[in-house]
């Protein structure tokens, strides 16, 4: 089930990002919306993060090559960012290298899900550990907002932490089809106004 909604959630990104011109990837239709190659760089970092540092402790997917050297290797996962940070980063994207990078996050995720069992899925990574060895993720912004919310304080005061299993829904899954709401709402603004595209 996991490994469907994976695939769900890659597939509807490339229907939803297939079309975009140059101009929409970022445009900012509304004040205070990120532009849409930010949210799709967003997505595809998160999921590198959730699965290959918070989960597994390696190498993230952008840390390896050929991602390393693209404009895409920008420190973090675009949480905590401000509204000109993430522009800014935006302004450098290319729509075929991100989804060829989103597509090998994906791809990398499947690989290491069909090389373990499922009673990985219970158990408690430690993520400040392995965040630890990444200044980007020593942020302000990034640490105020990972260390919040209801899920989180639930974990960690019951449980003593997310288990892999909710990294993986949550993250990889719930976290990305919310922004693919979000992107097609952006889109949908832009095609209203003429000169959008």
């Amino acid at each position: 089930m996991l490994v469907q909604q994976l695939e769900t959630a890659n597939l509807r990104l490339h229907h939803s990002a297939h079309d975009l011109s140059p101009t929409e990837l970022v445009a900012r239709p509304v004040p205070g919306v990120n532009p849409i190659a930010f949210l799709i760089w967003h997505m595809a970092r998160s999921q590198d993060w959730a699965v290959n540092t918070a989960i597994r402790d390696v190498p993230e997917m952008v840390a390896r090559e050929p991602w390393v050297h693209s404009r895409l290797a920008v420190p973090g996962i675009g949480t905590g960012f401000e509204l000109a940070e993430a522009a800014g980063a935006a302004a450098h994207f290319e729509l075929s290298q991100l989804l060829s990078y989103a597509d090998a996050v994906h791809g990398d995720t499947l690989k290491w899900l069909s090389t373990v069992d499922d009673t990985i899925l219970d158990a408690i990574p430690d993520v400040a550990a392995h965040d630890a060895r990444h200044p980007e993720y020593q942020r302000a912004g990034f640490r105020a907002e990972m260390d919040s919310g209801p899920e989180h304080d639930d974990a960690v005061g019951r449980k003593g932490g997310l288990p892999v299993w909710v990294f993986l829904t949550s993250v990889s899954i719930t976290h990305l089809h919310r922004h693919l709401g979000e992107l097609d709402l952006i889109k949908d603004l832009l095609r209203r106004q003429p000169q959008a595209r």
